[in-house]
């Protein structure tokens, strides 16, 4: 792999080393790969924000956005530096308190600490797990073909799927005598092929369902039916995740058709924003008594943010924008009326956090042209974000105990997808 791509996989398997707990043996063998990862994680965090005067402030962000423990922080910003990704790195003791950012265009981004983890002489098991999972990110590949198509160390293989199976980074599907490895990356990387293998070559109602998602982006799974909460468990649909008040979870599936594949690549952090507005949009919508509005008055919130860079003050934003506010596209402004304690939705206006509104909109929207419009107060509370995000990776793990439709029911489309990516 080349430096770009190991960086790109060290934010990837970071995300899936999130689903272990804090305390499992098996991280401490990839501790240069989370570090790497996290950092890369902040990186496309704080892209575009120029000075980040409050480093306290966050530290509590990507501990709770990112899974960033406290005490790894300075770690992180000392890899970013050493990266040359942020500079005047202001300290008081060991605390760091400021710096600027210097976050280029992600390629380089990731080509920078891909070149940090090489130089950090990572272990053999990190190599290998990398290896496997950008491995069967371009395709699936029977078990026993591993160790030749993949280059893996064959005394070392079951500790590699033993990891990577875990942390929901590789699924495994039973197909006759074979079983079958992939990665949820190749879903959430290929969505258009996926959902062409599926129509094409899968059974009838998976292609229903894969139909439905795509006429309903950022469709509920409570709505969506087993055969789309299936898709989403094995790793095939991505679907973000919120917590609700109550301590269920609602996942929204999500299967974008972007002619700019880089967004599901290497510029996956503005998808990755652009799934927590959708996130939140649709859970406002269905649990917050809008679930009547049209598609175009769902997005007024987005249409005015673009258009004006910020929202009225109102008594609840606080609460209902923290998680957008978590994921960098939004800050708190001051009420702007004497006296009030209101805060003010602010957008960060950033290029990435300007192209995650509008990949939003557009994919809520199904490619739909929005006329600029005035936003209602109703509308205007759509982006209730104030619970819990999680990102489609996490999903897959939650729900890892949800399967309902048998793997035979994915065997001609498993076998269609096989050679895909081969060199």
């Amino acid at each position: 792999m080349d430096n770009f791509t190991e960086g790109l996989r060290c934010q990837d398997v970071t995300a899936g080393l999130r689903n272990l707990h804090p305390m499992d043996a098996s991280l401490a063998a990839l501790s240069e790969t989370q570090r790497v990862g996290m950092a890369a994680g902040v990186a496309a965090l704080i892209r575009g924000q120029d000075v980040v005067e409050d480093a306290s402030n966050l530290r509590t962000i990507v501990a709770e956005q990112l899974d960033v423990p406290a005490v790894a922080f300075n770690s992180v910003i000392d890899t970013l530096e050493q990266a040359q990704l942020v500079t005047d790195v202001k300290r008081a003791g060991q605390r760091v308190v400021s710096f600027s950012e210097k976050v280029p265009f992600y390629s380089d981004l990731y080509t920078r600490l891909g070149g940090a983890w090489r130089e950090a002489a990572p272990s053999g098991l990190e190599q290998q797990v990398l290896l496997l999972v950008d491995s069967l990110a371009k395709s699936p590949i029977a078990r026993d073909d591993l160790v030749d198509r993949v280059g893996l160390d064959s005394g070392d293989l079951d500790t590699v799927l033993e990891v990577t199976t875990e942390s929901q980074l590789v699924q495994r599907i039973s197909l006759g005598s074979d079983e079958v490895l992939y990665s949820p990356f190749f879903g959430f990387e290929q969505p258009a092929y996926v959902a062409e293998v599926v129509r094409n070559h899968g059974a009838g109602e998976l292609a229903d369902a894969f139909e439905m998602v795509r006429g309903e982006q950022g469709l509920s799974l409570a709505r969506g039916g087993e055969v789309i909460a299936d898709a989403v468990k094995r790793g095939l649909l991505m679907a973000p995740s919120v917590e609700l008040p109550n301590g269920s979870n609602e996942s929204f599936a999500v299967l974008p058709y972007s002619l700019d594949l880089r967004l599901l690549r290497e510029r996956k952090p503005v998808m990755d924003k652009a799934l927590a507005v959708i996130a939140c949009l649709r859970t406002a919508q269905h649990h917050g008594g809008y679930s009547n509005l049209t598609a175009p008055a769902l997005v007024n919130a987005i249409d005015k943010l673009l258009r004006e860079g910020r929202l009225n003050p109102h008594s609840s934003h606080e609460r209902q924008y923290r998680t957008l506010n978590r994921a960098g596209l939004l800050r708190f402004g001051p009420d702007t009326m004497p006296g009030g304690k209101w805060v003010v939705p602010i957008l960060i206006d950033t290029p990435d956090n300007r192209e995650a509104l509008t990949l939003a909109r557009d994919l809520i929207t199904h490619g739909e042209s929005m006329i600029a419009r005035q936003g209602t107060p109703s509308t205007l509370q759509m982006l209730d974000g104030s619970d819990p995000y999680s990102s489609p990776i996490q999903t897959v793990h939650r729900m890892r105990q949800k399967r309902h439709l048998t793997d035979k029911k994915w065997q001609s489309a498993i076998d269609k997808m096989m050679g895909h990516g081969s060199a």
